[in-house]
């Protein structure tokens, strides 16, 4: 119990007071997903994640772990580790990222669990449209072991998902219950009220913003575009990320390296006969990226979240410390 409580005030610790803003940009030709997040600092990797792969979550009592085999090979971008992204998008063109926000999770119950950064990998690796997210969600549930997340995600089919929790259970907003595909730190119902009240929020400036796209005299690129709109409601800037679903691309940029980075899925091998791969942000590299990334190292990976928690001030126990340092060696691949 000890160890859970220093881990809870980890996560406590690391996330306090910080921001994030997504956004859905589409037309008739063009599907682009908007991320900023906002942080102590822009420090973390790129991860290729591979399918066919066994994983049981990282979860504590009485929480049961889920177990699953991965389906499809994603890319995500993680700070405290391979399988603990804050978003990322898969080879089906999904595209899955968090946010803070007030509130709780659903009463324990039989539910199998998986903790709040996982949820993200679980989602990745099992679904490839909003309403297989869905599905997904009918057989796990999220172990929030600190904070409270909630979840904007986007399929290659232009479908919008936003997913919350609380006591009462799991909230969808989709179609209708989705009039605008903006998520920040506040519940959606909130933000909602928020933008007929015309009151000041990131979540109404990129709002406006999207519906001015359509109105550019000379329209821009969705990309600059997103890339505008992240610039004009960032914080601390730490990550824009803008995934171009339609291509299946990635663009990116840190508050220390403002040169736009981007990385083409489809030139990657998500078998799982072939080593995973990382790339560490802090390199000082723009354009493609596709050749920078390296074969998976659990000593990078190691370096990265000991930065992660330096960064937050963080000190833990050497037995939680050693649990999300060795937790990548028990995913492991299945061979036919």
């Amino acid at each position: 119990m000890k160890l859970i409580l220093s881990f809870i005030i980890l996560i406590a610790t690391c996330t306090d007071a910080k921001s994030c803003t997504t956004f859905v940009l589409k037309n008739d030709s063009s599907l682009v997903y908007g991320r900023n997040l906002d942080w102590v600092s822009d420090n973390g990797v790129v991860v290729v994640n591979k399918k066919n792969v066994r994983k049981s979550s990282l979860v504590f009592p009485p929480e049961k772990p889920t177990n699953w085999i991965s389906k499809y090979g994603s890319i995500s971008f993680n700070q405290f580790g391979k399988e603990f992204p804050f978003g990322g998008m898969n080879e089906k063109g999904l595209v899955v990222a968090t946010m803070l926000v007030p509130g709780g999770v659903p009463k324990l119950d039989n539910k199998t669990a998986v903790n709040e950064l996982q949820w993200v990998q679980y989602q990745l690796d099992n679904a490839a449209t909003i309403e297989e997210v869905i599905t997904n969600c009918a057989r796990i549930r999220v172990s929030t072991i600190s904070q409270n997340l909630h979840y904007l995600i986007l399929d290659k089919l232009g479908n919008s998902l936003v997913v919350e929790f609380d006591k009462k259970g799991t909230h969808f907003f989709k179609g209708n219950d989705l009039p605008i595909a903006v998520l920040e730190n506040d519940t959606y119902l909130k933000s909602l009220s928020k933008s007929k009240k015309n009151t000041h929020s990131r979540f109404n400036t990129a709002a406006n913003l999207l519906k001015q796209y359509h109105l550019y005299p000379t329209t821009p690129s969705p990309v600059n575009c997103s890339f505008s709109i992240l610039e004009k409601v960032k914080l601390a800037g730490s990550w824009s990320i803008v995934f171009d679903v339609n291509k299946l691309e990635i663009h990116f940029k840190t508050s220390t390296n403002a040169g736009i980075r981007k990385i083409k899925l489809d030139q990657f091998d998500f078998s799982c006969s072939t080593p995973s791969l990382l790339y560490d942000m802090q390199l000082n590299n723009k354009g493609n990226i596709n050749a920078q990334f390296i074969k998976y190292s659990n000593s990078l990976n190691i370096k990265k979240f000991n930065s992660a928690t330096a960064s937050n001030r963080i000190t833990l126990p050497p037995a939680i410390t050693s649990l999300f340092h060795n937790y990548s060696s028990t995913c492991n691949c299945v061979t036919k």
